[in-house]
């Protein structure tokens, strides 16, 4: 997980994104994984992730991780 927050949605090479998260370009920060964590489809409508985090906390929590090994 290290060097997602900051970092453009669909940017790693070699690994099998969906075109609709590659188009995207959404820049992963406080906001945007907030909004891809609770509803993935609203944030970016035909991606691959069938996931979401319901809980609040839960979600802040995961940015605050993803926060710690972001890019210095």
């Amino acid at each position: 997980m290290q060097g997602v927050y900051g970092r453009t949605s669909g940017g790693v090479a070699g690994f099998d994104y969906s075109s609709a998260l590659k188009k995207a370009h959404i820049v992963w920060n406080d906001t945007s994984l907030e909004q891809w964590l609770a509803d993935p489809d609203t944030l970016v409508p035909g991606n691959n992730m069938q996931f979401h985090v319901a809980r609040p906390q839960e979600r802040r929590n995961l940015i605050a991780f993803l926060k710690q090994g972001a890019r210095k």
